[in-house]
């Protein structure tokens, strides 16, 4: 049995103290109750977290067709430290060392850029890996966001785009021939 992996490892750099105090508050876990939040591990007494009507990160409550039943963590592994090259600023580290949700990870940075940076962009590059050597089994794409779009490329549709183009071009040159022959004849 082989196992499959998304990974990917960048930063979200040089956070302010309120961009990394947003984040912090976006990614915490709540359990909502009658329309009202409560951070997990905080329920008022007589609140029965099975019961709760939504839970997960605060982030993904207007994220379109997010089923929170499913998951409450983030989609993604993070860390908030000092900024690698020695600046003395805040990042954000996002990674995933097996599986990463690209969706969720798009949908909290949009959402950061609307909020504080609506004038950047943001990027990510992603591999699709398996832990044999199966045919067809890696991959990998891009994900470039801005405060108004979220693009994806990926791998594997650039391949069958590109194969699509190719039989899409020798059916033409095959009724180009036919043509040409149709016409010599007349």
């Amino acid at each position: 049995m082989a196992n499959h992996y998304l990974q990917f490892s960048e930063v979200l750099p040089h956070l302010t103290a309120d961009e990394e105090r947003w984040l912090q508050h976006q990614l915490e876990v709540v359990l909502v109750f009658r329309g009202r939040e409560y951070v997990k591990g905080s329920l008022p007494e007589g609140l029965d977290p099975a019961e709760a009507e939504w839970t997960g990160c605060r982030v993904y409550r207007d994220m379109e067709g997010f089923e929170s039943e499913f998951d409450e963590s983030a989609g993604f592994e993070y860390r908030f430290s000092n900024d690698l090259h020695g600046d003395g600023s805040r990042q954000l580290w996002i990674y995933a060392d097996e599986s990463g949700d690209l969706e969720r990870l798009a949908h909290l940075i949009q959402k950061f850029l609307c909020q504080f940076r609506p004038d950047q962009c943001w990027s990510l590059t992603y591999a699709t890996t398996c832990s044999k050597p199966r045919l067809g089994e890696f991959g990998g794409g891009a994900l470039f966001v801005t405060a108004d779009e979220i693009k994806w490329h990926n791998a594997e549709a650039f391949i069958q785009q590109e194969r699509a183009a190719v039989a899409g071009a020798k059916m033409g040159s095959a009724d180009r021939t036919a043509k040409e022959i149709s016409d010599d004849r007349c």
